[in-house]
Protein backbone atom coordinates (compact mmCIF):
# COMPACT_ATOMS: atom_id res chain seq x y z
CA UNK A 1 0.00 0.00 0.00
CA UNK A 2 1.63 3.34 -1.04
CA UNK A 3 2.58 5.60 1.80
CA UNK A 4 1.18 8.64 -0.02
CA UNK A 5 -2.28 7.15 0.49
CA UNK A 6 -1.72 7.11 4.23
CA UNK A 7 -0.32 10.66 4.13
CA UNK A 8 -3.31 11.84 2.14
CA UNK A 9 -5.62 10.35 4.74
CA UNK A 10 -3.75 12.15 7.50
CA UNK A 11 -3.86 15.47 5.60
CA UNK A 12 -7.55 15.11 4.91
CA UNK A 13 -8.19 14.47 8.59
CA UNK A 14 -6.20 17.59 9.52
CA UNK A 15 -8.13 19.78 7.07
CA UNK A 16 -11.45 18.43 8.24
CA UNK A 17 -10.56 18.94 11.89
CA UNK A 18 -9.58 22.58 11.22
CA UNK A 19 -12.79 23.15 9.33
CA UNK A 20 -14.92 21.66 12.09
CA UNK A 21 -13.17 23.76 14.71
CA UNK A 22 -13.83 26.91 12.67
CA UNK A 23 -17.53 26.27 12.05
CA UNK A 24 -18.77 27.69 15.38
CA UNK A 25 -17.15 31.01 14.54
CA UNK A 26 -19.10 31.19 11.27
CA UNK A 27 -22.52 30.83 12.92
CA UNK A 28 -24.28 34.24 12.82
CA UNK A 29 -24.50 35.74 16.27
CA UNK A 30 -26.51 38.93 15.46
CA UNK A 31 -29.25 39.87 17.82
CA UNK A 32 -32.83 39.10 16.73
CA UNK A 33 -36.23 38.58 18.21
CA UNK A 34 -35.64 34.82 18.20
CA UNK A 35 -32.41 34.72 20.27
CA UNK A 36 -33.60 31.63 22.16
CA UNK A 37 -34.09 29.64 18.93
CA UNK A 38 -30.68 30.75 17.67
CA UNK A 39 -29.04 29.68 20.90
CA UNK A 40 -30.69 26.27 20.64
CA UNK A 41 -29.42 25.96 17.03
CA UNK A 42 -25.88 26.81 18.12
CA UNK A 43 -26.12 24.24 20.94
CA UNK A 44 -27.22 21.50 18.54
CA UNK A 45 -24.51 22.41 16.04
CA UNK A 46 -21.87 22.34 18.76
CA UNK A 47 -22.99 18.89 19.92
CA UNK A 48 -22.92 17.61 16.34
CA UNK A 49 -19.46 19.05 15.78
CA UNK A 50 -18.19 17.51 19.00
CA UNK A 51 -19.48 14.07 17.93
CA UNK A 52 -17.90 14.48 14.49
CA UNK A 53 -14.59 15.51 16.07
CA UNK A 54 -14.56 12.34 18.19
CA UNK A 55 -15.30 10.26 15.10
CA UNK A 56 -12.44 11.93 13.26
CA UNK A 57 -10.08 11.28 16.18
CA UNK A 58 -11.00 7.59 16.12
CA UNK A 59 -10.32 7.42 12.36
CA UNK A 60 -7.05 9.32 12.92
CA UNK A 61 -5.97 6.67 15.41
CA UNK A 62 -6.86 3.90 12.94
CA UNK A 63 -4.85 5.65 10.22
CA UNK A 64 -1.88 5.93 12.58
CA UNK A 65 -2.03 2.19 13.30
CA UNK A 66 -2.26 1.36 9.60
CA UNK A 67 0.68 3.62 8.86
CA UNK A 68 2.76 1.97 11.59
CA UNK A 69 1.92 -1.50 10.26
CA UNK A 70 2.79 -0.40 6.73
CA UNK A 71 6.17 0.98 7.77
CA UNK A 72 6.94 -2.20 9.75
CA UNK A 73 6.11 -4.43 6.79
CA UNK A 74 8.09 -2.37 4.28
CA UNK A 75 11.12 -1.87 6.49
CA UNK A 76 13.12 1.22 7.18
CA UNK A 77 15.28 0.76 4.07
CA UNK A 78 12.48 1.29 1.54
CA UNK A 79 12.13 4.71 -0.13
CA UNK A 80 8.63 6.07 0.24
CA UNK A 81 6.74 8.19 -2.26
CA UNK A 82 6.26 11.89 -1.45
CA UNK A 83 2.98 12.60 0.29
CA UNK A 84 0.19 14.13 -1.71
CA UNK A 85 -0.73 17.70 -0.76
CA UNK A 86 -4.21 18.74 0.11
CA UNK A 87 -5.55 22.23 -0.41
CA UNK A 88 -7.37 23.80 2.54
CA UNK A 89 -10.19 24.55 0.13
CA UNK A 90 -10.58 20.84 -0.83
CA UNK A 91 -14.06 19.52 -0.18
CA UNK A 92 -13.70 16.83 2.52
CA UNK A 93 -16.49 14.85 4.19
CA UNK A 94 -16.67 12.20 6.87
CA UNK A 95 -18.05 9.74 4.31
CA UNK A 96 -14.96 10.22 2.14
CA UNK A 97 -12.70 9.68 5.15
CA UNK A 98 -14.60 6.50 6.03
CA UNK A 99 -14.12 5.20 2.50
CA UNK A 100 -10.41 6.07 2.69
CA UNK A 101 -9.96 4.17 5.98
CA UNK A 102 -11.90 1.18 4.59
CA UNK A 103 -9.66 1.16 1.52
CA UNK A 104 -6.52 1.22 3.62
CA UNK A 105 -7.77 -1.61 5.86
CA UNK A 106 -8.87 -3.72 2.91
CA UNK A 107 -5.41 -3.46 1.39
CA UNK A 108 -3.99 -5.28 4.46
CA UNK A 109 -6.59 -8.04 4.82
CA UNK A 110 -4.76 -10.56 2.64
CA UNK A 111 -1.27 -9.65 3.76
CA UNK A 112 0.06 -12.85 5.39
CA UNK A 113 3.40 -13.12 7.18
CA UNK A 114 5.60 -16.22 7.23
CA UNK A 115 7.67 -17.00 10.33
CA UNK A 116 10.54 -19.53 10.10
CA UNK A 117 11.91 -19.07 13.63
CA UNK A 118 10.78 -22.54 14.83
CA UNK A 119 12.25 -24.43 11.86
CA UNK A 120 9.06 -24.97 9.85
CA UNK A 121 6.93 -22.33 8.12
CA UNK A 122 4.22 -20.61 10.14
CA UNK A 123 1.68 -18.58 8.20
CA UNK A 124 0.17 -15.70 10.20
CA UNK A 125 -2.73 -13.49 9.12
CA UNK A 126 -2.36 -9.70 8.99
CA UNK A 127 -4.25 -9.24 12.26
CA UNK A 128 -2.25 -12.02 13.94
CA UNK A 129 -5.34 -13.96 15.06
CA UNK A 130 -5.22 -16.82 12.52
CA UNK A 131 -2.25 -19.07 11.82
CA UNK A 132 -1.20 -22.35 10.26
CA UNK A 133 2.10 -24.01 11.18
CA UNK A 134 3.63 -27.01 9.41
CA UNK A 135 5.53 -29.20 11.88
CA UNK A 136 7.07 -32.63 12.08
CA UNK A 137 9.73 -34.85 13.58
CA UNK A 138 12.16 -37.36 12.14
CA UNK A 139 13.79 -39.92 14.46
CA UNK A 140 16.04 -42.51 12.78
CA UNK A 141 17.43 -45.22 15.08
CA UNK A 142 20.16 -47.84 14.87
CA UNK A 143 20.53 -50.58 17.50
CA UNK A 144 22.59 -53.63 18.35
CA UNK A 145 22.12 -56.08 21.27
CA UNK A 146 24.64 -58.65 22.50
CA UNK A 147 25.38 -60.78 25.55
CA UNK A 148 22.01 -62.53 25.93
CA UNK A 149 21.97 -66.29 26.47
CA UNK A 150 19.14 -66.41 23.90
CA UNK A 151 20.50 -65.98 20.37
CA UNK A 152 17.24 -64.50 19.10
CA UNK A 153 17.66 -61.60 21.51
CA UNK A 154 21.08 -60.72 20.07
CA UNK A 155 19.84 -58.74 17.08
CA UNK A 156 20.58 -55.39 15.46
CA UNK A 157 19.13 -53.14 12.81
CA UNK A 158 17.71 -49.74 11.92
CA UNK A 159 14.23 -48.22 11.98
CA UNK A 160 12.33 -44.96 11.61
CA UNK A 161 11.26 -44.79 15.25
CA UNK A 162 9.05 -41.79 14.54
CA UNK A 163 8.27 -40.09 11.24
CA UNK A 164 5.54 -37.62 12.07
CA UNK A 165 4.05 -34.78 10.05
CA UNK A 166 1.25 -32.41 10.97
CA UNK A 167 -0.29 -28.98 11.02
CA UNK A 168 -1.36 -26.80 13.94
CA UNK A 169 -2.40 -23.23 14.52
CA UNK A 170 -5.14 -20.83 15.51
CA UNK A 171 -8.60 -20.42 13.98
CA UNK A 172 -9.11 -17.31 16.10
CA UNK A 173 -7.50 -15.65 19.10
CA UNK A 174 -8.76 -18.39 21.47
CA UNK A 175 -9.53 -21.36 19.21
CA UNK A 176 -6.65 -23.64 18.18
CA UNK A 177 -6.26 -26.94 16.35
CA UNK A 178 -3.76 -29.71 15.64
CA UNK A 179 -3.62 -32.73 13.33
CA UNK A 180 -0.61 -35.06 13.29
CA UNK A 181 0.11 -38.29 11.41
CA UNK A 182 2.78 -40.93 12.04
CA UNK A 183 4.25 -42.45 8.87
CA UNK A 184 6.69 -44.90 10.48
CA UNK A 185 6.49 -48.72 10.57
CA UNK A 186 5.22 -48.80 6.96
CA UNK A 187 1.83 -47.60 8.17
CA UNK A 188 -0.06 -44.31 8.54
CA UNK A 189 -1.72 -43.69 11.88
CA UNK A 190 -3.41 -40.67 13.43
CA UNK A 191 -1.82 -39.15 16.52
CA UNK A 192 -3.04 -35.80 17.82
CA UNK A 193 -6.27 -34.59 16.19
CA UNK A 194 -8.14 -32.03 18.27
CA UNK A 195 -9.62 -28.55 18.58
CA UNK A 196 -8.71 -26.46 21.63
CA UNK A 197 -10.29 -23.45 23.29
CA UNK A 198 -8.66 -21.04 25.76
CA UNK A 199 -10.86 -19.49 28.43
CA UNK A 200 -10.98 -18.36 32.05
CA UNK A 201 -11.80 -20.84 34.82
CA UNK A 202 -12.51 -18.53 37.71
CA UNK A 203 -9.37 -16.41 37.99
CA UNK A 204 -7.14 -18.89 36.16
CA UNK A 205 -6.27 -19.53 32.52
CA UNK A 206 -7.62 -22.80 31.18
CA UNK A 207 -7.68 -24.80 27.94
CA UNK A 208 -10.26 -27.33 26.77
CA UNK A 209 -9.31 -29.99 24.18
CA UNK A 210 -11.85 -32.00 22.18
CA UNK A 211 -10.59 -34.90 20.05
CA UNK A 212 -7.70 -37.36 20.08
CA UNK A 213 -4.83 -36.21 22.30
CA UNK A 214 -1.71 -37.57 23.97
CA UNK A 215 -2.05 -38.37 27.68
CA UNK A 216 -0.93 -36.06 30.46
CA UNK A 217 0.50 -38.95 32.53
CA UNK A 218 3.88 -39.19 34.33
CA UNK A 219 6.51 -36.47 33.90
CA UNK A 220 8.49 -38.60 31.45
CA UNK A 221 5.35 -39.50 29.51
CA UNK A 222 3.87 -35.98 29.33
CA UNK A 223 7.22 -34.74 27.97
CA UNK A 224 7.42 -34.87 24.17
CA UNK A 225 9.67 -37.58 22.73
CA UNK A 226 11.58 -34.68 21.14
CA UNK A 227 12.67 -33.54 24.60
CA UNK A 228 13.18 -36.69 26.73
CA UNK A 229 16.76 -37.28 27.90
CA UNK A 230 16.85 -40.88 26.63
CA UNK A 231 15.76 -42.56 23.43
CA UNK A 232 12.93 -44.43 25.17
CA UNK A 233 10.69 -43.35 28.03
CA UNK A 234 11.01 -45.16 31.35
CA UNK A 235 9.19 -48.17 32.81
CA UNK A 236 6.84 -46.00 34.90
CA UNK A 237 5.28 -44.56 31.77
CA UNK A 238 5.59 -47.52 29.42
CA UNK A 239 4.33 -50.26 31.75
CA UNK A 240 1.64 -48.40 33.72
CA UNK A 241 -0.55 -47.09 30.92
CA UNK A 242 -4.25 -47.75 30.20
CA UNK A 243 -5.37 -50.48 27.81
CA UNK A 244 -6.12 -48.06 24.96
CA UNK A 245 -2.53 -46.81 24.84
CA UNK A 246 -1.13 -43.29 25.23
CA UNK A 247 -3.72 -41.48 23.08
CA UNK A 248 -7.34 -40.99 24.09
CA UNK A 249 -10.40 -39.76 22.17
CA UNK A 250 -12.61 -37.51 24.27
CA UNK A 251 -12.44 -34.30 26.32
CA UNK A 252 -9.50 -32.95 28.31
CA UNK A 253 -9.26 -29.77 30.37
CA UNK A 254 -6.19 -28.04 31.83
CA UNK A 255 -6.13 -25.25 34.41
CA UNK A 256 -2.94 -23.21 34.91
CA UNK A 257 -1.75 -21.20 37.90
CA UNK A 258 -1.49 -17.42 37.53
CA UNK A 259 2.20 -17.53 38.43
CA UNK A 260 2.77 -20.41 35.95
CA UNK A 261 4.06 -22.66 38.74
CA UNK A 262 1.26 -25.26 38.79
CA UNK A 263 -1.31 -26.95 36.60
CA UNK A 264 -3.92 -29.67 36.85
CA UNK A 265 -5.64 -31.67 34.12
CA UNK A 266 -8.66 -33.94 33.84
CA UNK A 267 -9.54 -36.13 30.85
CA UNK A 268 -12.47 -38.40 30.02
CA UNK A 269 -11.86 -40.58 26.97
CA UNK A 270 -13.47 -43.51 25.21
CA UNK A 271 -10.98 -45.45 23.10
CA UNK A 272 -8.72 -43.72 20.59
CA UNK A 273 -8.57 -42.95 16.90
CA UNK A 274 -7.30 -45.92 14.91
CA UNK A 275 -8.12 -48.43 17.65
CA UNK A 276 -9.43 -51.94 17.08
CA UNK A 277 -12.93 -52.04 15.62
CA UNK A 278 -13.72 -55.66 16.49
CA UNK A 279 -14.53 -54.82 20.13
CA UNK A 280 -16.02 -51.99 22.19
CA UNK A 281 -13.91 -49.15 23.54
CA UNK A 282 -13.00 -48.76 27.20
CA UNK A 283 -13.68 -45.56 29.16
CA UNK A 284 -10.78 -43.90 30.99
CA UNK A 285 -10.74 -41.11 33.60
CA UNK A 286 -7.29 -39.53 34.02
CA UNK A 287 -5.78 -36.64 35.96
CA UNK A 288 -2.33 -35.13 36.59
CA UNK A 289 -1.09 -32.14 38.60
CA UNK A 290 2.26 -30.49 39.21
CA UNK A 291 3.55 -27.71 41.47
CA UNK A 292 6.83 -25.79 41.67
CA UNK A 293 7.30 -24.92 45.37
CA UNK A 294 10.55 -23.12 44.51
CA UNK A 295 11.84 -21.38 41.39
CA UNK A 296 14.75 -19.04 40.76
CA UNK A 297 15.48 -18.11 37.16
CA UNK A 298 15.76 -21.41 35.31
CA UNK A 299 16.27 -23.37 38.56
CA UNK A 300 13.29 -25.13 40.12
CA UNK A 301 11.88 -27.92 42.27
CA UNK A 302 9.06 -29.99 40.76
CA UNK A 303 6.44 -32.07 42.60
CA UNK A 304 3.79 -34.01 40.70
CA UNK A 305 1.17 -36.72 40.93
CA UNK A 306 -1.10 -38.54 38.48
CA UNK A 307 -3.69 -41.29 38.35
CA UNK A 308 -6.34 -42.95 36.22
CA UNK A 309 -9.26 -45.36 36.43
CA UNK A 310 -10.55 -47.30 33.44
CA UNK A 311 -13.60 -49.45 32.87
CA UNK A 312 -12.52 -52.20 30.50
CA UNK A 313 -15.30 -53.43 28.24
CA UNK A 314 -16.15 -57.12 28.49
CA UNK A 315 -15.27 -57.63 24.82
CA UNK A 316 -11.62 -56.88 25.72
CA UNK A 317 -10.70 -60.37 26.92
CA UNK A 318 -6.97 -59.96 27.60
CA UNK A 319 -4.53 -57.34 28.88
CA UNK A 320 -1.04 -58.75 28.43
CA UNK A 321 1.71 -56.47 29.78
CA UNK A 322 5.05 -56.96 28.05
CA UNK A 323 7.45 -54.03 28.53
CA UNK A 324 10.62 -53.50 26.51
CA UNK A 325 13.75 -53.46 28.66
CA UNK A 326 16.35 -52.52 26.02
CA UNK A 327 15.27 -50.05 23.33
CA UNK A 328 12.48 -49.43 20.81
CA UNK A 329 13.94 -51.73 18.17
CA UNK A 330 14.40 -55.00 20.06
CA UNK A 331 10.95 -56.40 20.91
CA UNK A 332 12.48 -59.66 22.18
CA UNK A 333 14.06 -58.08 25.26
CA UNK A 334 10.96 -57.62 27.40
CA UNK A 335 9.74 -58.07 30.97
CA UNK A 336 6.65 -60.27 30.65
CA UNK A 337 3.40 -60.90 32.41
CA UNK A 338 1.12 -63.78 31.50
CA UNK A 339 -2.16 -62.93 29.73
CA UNK A 340 -4.65 -61.36 32.13
CA UNK A 341 -8.01 -62.97 31.31
CA UNK A 342 -11.29 -61.03 31.37
CA UNK A 343 -10.04 -57.76 32.90
CA UNK A 344 -12.87 -55.63 34.28
CA UNK A 345 -11.14 -52.42 35.37
CA UNK A 346 -7.80 -51.03 36.44
CA UNK A 347 -6.44 -48.25 38.62
CA UNK A 348 -3.03 -46.62 38.56
CA UNK A 349 -1.28 -43.75 40.32
CA UNK A 350 2.19 -42.29 40.55
CA UNK A 351 4.41 -39.52 41.96
CA UNK A 352 7.06 -37.24 40.47
CA UNK A 353 10.04 -35.38 41.92
CA UNK A 354 12.51 -33.30 39.91
CA UNK A 355 14.96 -30.40 40.21
CA UNK A 356 17.08 -28.28 37.92
CA UNK A 357 20.13 -26.36 39.19
CA UNK A 358 22.12 -24.67 36.45
CA UNK A 359 23.48 -27.29 34.04
CA UNK A 360 22.51 -30.12 36.43
CA UNK A 361 19.07 -31.72 36.67
CA UNK A 362 17.62 -34.85 38.26
CA UNK A 363 14.25 -36.60 38.44
CA UNK A 364 12.62 -39.59 40.12
CA UNK A 365 9.27 -41.29 39.48
CA UNK A 366 7.24 -44.09 41.05
CA UNK A 367 4.00 -45.70 39.89
CA UNK A 368 1.71 -48.63 40.72
CA UNK A 369 -1.15 -50.29 38.81
CA UNK A 370 -3.72 -52.94 39.70
CA UNK A 371 -5.96 -54.82 37.25
CA UNK A 372 -9.22 -56.30 38.51
CA UNK A 373 -10.41 -59.48 36.76
CA UNK A 374 -14.05 -60.54 36.41
CA UNK A 375 -15.33 -63.27 38.69
CA UNK A 376 -15.54 -65.64 35.74
CA UNK A 377 -11.76 -65.41 35.27
CA UNK A 378 -10.92 -66.50 38.81
CA UNK A 379 -7.58 -65.80 40.42
CA UNK A 380 -6.29 -62.75 42.23
CA UNK A 381 -6.06 -59.20 40.92
CA UNK A 382 -2.82 -58.34 39.14
CA UNK A 383 -0.63 -55.67 40.72
CA UNK A 384 2.75 -54.34 39.69
CA UNK A 385 4.92 -51.27 40.21
CA UNK A 386 7.91 -49.48 38.68
CA UNK A 387 10.33 -46.70 39.56
CA UNK A 388 13.16 -44.75 37.96
CA UNK A 389 15.83 -42.20 38.92
CA UNK A 390 17.81 -40.15 36.40
CA UNK A 391 20.30 -37.29 36.28
CA UNK A 392 21.72 -35.10 33.53
CA UNK A 393 24.52 -32.57 33.19
CA UNK A 394 25.35 -30.18 30.32
CA UNK A 395 29.09 -30.13 29.74
CA UNK A 396 28.71 -26.90 27.75
CA UNK A 397 26.82 -25.04 30.49
CA UNK A 398 23.26 -24.99 29.16
CA UNK A 399 20.25 -25.29 31.46
CA UNK A 400 17.75 -28.09 31.04
CA UNK A 401 14.66 -26.74 29.34
CA UNK A 402 11.55 -26.93 31.53
CA UNK A 403 7.95 -25.70 31.27
CA UNK A 404 6.65 -24.33 34.56
CA UNK A 405 3.23 -24.05 32.95
CA UNK A 406 2.82 -27.79 32.25
CA UNK A 407 5.53 -29.42 34.37
CA UNK A 408 7.44 -31.11 31.53
CA UNK A 409 10.97 -31.04 30.12
CA UNK A 410 11.81 -28.88 27.09
CA UNK A 411 14.78 -28.69 24.75
CA UNK A 412 17.70 -26.53 25.95
CA UNK A 413 18.64 -23.22 24.38
CA UNK A 414 21.97 -23.99 22.70
CA UNK A 415 24.48 -21.28 23.60
CA UNK A 416 26.95 -21.86 20.78
CA UNK A 417 25.19 -23.60 17.83
CA UNK A 418 27.08 -25.15 14.95
CA UNK A 419 25.36 -22.76 12.55
CA UNK A 420 27.18 -19.89 14.31
CA UNK A 421 30.56 -21.65 14.18
CA UNK A 422 30.32 -23.31 17.60
CA UNK A 423 30.27 -26.88 18.90
CA UNK A 424 26.64 -27.04 19.95
CA UNK A 425 25.60 -28.43 23.34
CA UNK A 426 26.70 -31.73 24.96
CA UNK A 427 24.76 -33.49 27.71
CA UNK A 428 25.64 -36.53 29.81
CA UNK A 429 22.71 -38.44 31.32
CA UNK A 430 22.21 -41.65 33.30
CA UNK A 431 19.13 -43.58 34.49
CA UNK A 432 18.35 -46.61 36.63
CA UNK A 433 14.87 -48.16 36.56
CA UNK A 434 13.09 -51.32 37.69
CA UNK A 435 9.76 -53.07 37.03
CA UNK A 436 8.23 -55.79 39.19
CA UNK A 437 5.06 -57.81 38.53
CA UNK A 438 3.69 -59.13 41.83
CA UNK A 439 3.50 -62.89 42.05
CA UNK A 440 0.73 -65.12 43.39
CA UNK A 441 0.12 -68.88 43.49
CA UNK A 442 -1.36 -68.87 39.98
CA UNK A 443 0.42 -65.83 38.61
CA UNK A 444 4.07 -66.36 37.66
CA UNK A 445 5.61 -62.94 37.95
CA UNK A 446 8.28 -61.26 35.86
CA UNK A 447 10.70 -58.55 36.91
CA UNK A 448 13.69 -56.69 35.54
CA UNK A 449 15.84 -53.59 35.70
CA UNK A 450 18.19 -51.61 33.48
CA UNK A 451 20.89 -48.98 33.64
CA UNK A 452 21.31 -46.46 30.80
CA UNK A 453 24.19 -44.08 30.11
CA UNK A 454 23.53 -41.48 27.42
CA UNK A 455 25.41 -38.79 25.52
CA UNK A 456 23.31 -36.21 23.68
CA UNK A 457 24.68 -33.70 21.17
CA UNK A 458 22.54 -30.70 20.18
CA UNK A 459 24.06 -29.01 17.09
CA UNK A 460 21.28 -26.40 17.31
CA UNK A 461 17.78 -25.91 18.69
CA UNK A 462 16.06 -28.21 16.18
CA UNK A 463 18.33 -31.26 15.84
CA UNK A 464 19.93 -33.83 18.14
CA UNK A 465 22.18 -36.88 17.99
CA UNK A 466 21.74 -39.42 20.84
CA UNK A 467 23.92 -42.32 22.02
CA UNK A 468 22.50 -44.77 24.61
CA UNK A 469 24.28 -47.69 26.25
CA UNK A 470 21.84 -49.95 28.15
CA UNK A 471 22.73 -52.84 30.44
CA UNK A 472 19.52 -54.79 31.12
CA UNK A 473 18.41 -57.72 33.28
CA UNK A 474 15.18 -59.72 32.94
CA UNK A 475 13.72 -62.59 34.99
CA UNK A 476 10.58 -63.95 33.33
CA UNK A 477 8.67 -66.89 34.83
CA UNK A 478 6.74 -67.55 31.61
CA UNK A 479 6.95 -66.87 27.90
CA UNK A 480 9.59 -67.54 25.26
CA UNK A 481 12.53 -66.24 27.31
CA UNK A 482 11.97 -67.83 30.69
CA UNK A 483 14.56 -67.49 33.43
CA UNK A 484 17.23 -64.97 34.24
CA UNK A 485 18.97 -63.18 31.40
CA UNK A 486 21.06 -60.05 30.85
CA UNK A 487 22.78 -58.27 28.00
CA UNK A 488 23.92 -54.98 26.51
CA UNK A 489 22.30 -52.76 23.91
CA UNK A 490 24.00 -49.89 22.08
CA UNK A 491 21.62 -47.53 20.29
CA UNK A 492 21.87 -44.21 18.48
CA UNK A 493 19.38 -41.74 17.07
CA UNK A 494 19.37 -38.85 14.60
CA UNK A 495 16.55 -36.42 15.35
CA UNK A 496 15.33 -33.43 13.34
CA UNK A 497 12.35 -31.39 14.53
CA UNK A 498 10.52 -28.57 12.79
Amino acid sequence: MPNHVLSSGRSLLSVTTIGLMALPAMVPMTASADDAALAELVKRQSAMLEAQAKQLQAMQARLNRLEADEQQDRGASLVTSPPATTSPQQDVSIDKLKNRVALLEASQVDRTRIDWSDGGPKFISANGKRSLEINGRLQLDASNTSGSRFDSRNIGGTQARRLQFGVSGQLSERIGYKMEYDLSSNDISMRDAYVSSDFKFGEHDATLYVGNKYDDRTMDGATSSNNTWFMERGFVNEALGPERGSYGLGIKGKVFGDSRTWHTSLAITNGRLGGDTDRSDSTTYMTRSHWNPWTSGSDMVHLGAWGFHENIHESDTSATQNTRAADGFNDNVTINSRPIRDPESSNAYGFELATSLGPFAAAAEYGKRSIQQRDSAGGDDVRYDAYSVQAGYFLTGENHGYSRKSGVWRLPEVKDPVSAGGWGAFELATRYQALDFDGTSDYPRGDGHSTTVGLNWYPNDWSRVMFNYIHWNTHNRSGDYEGKDDGDTLATRLQVVF
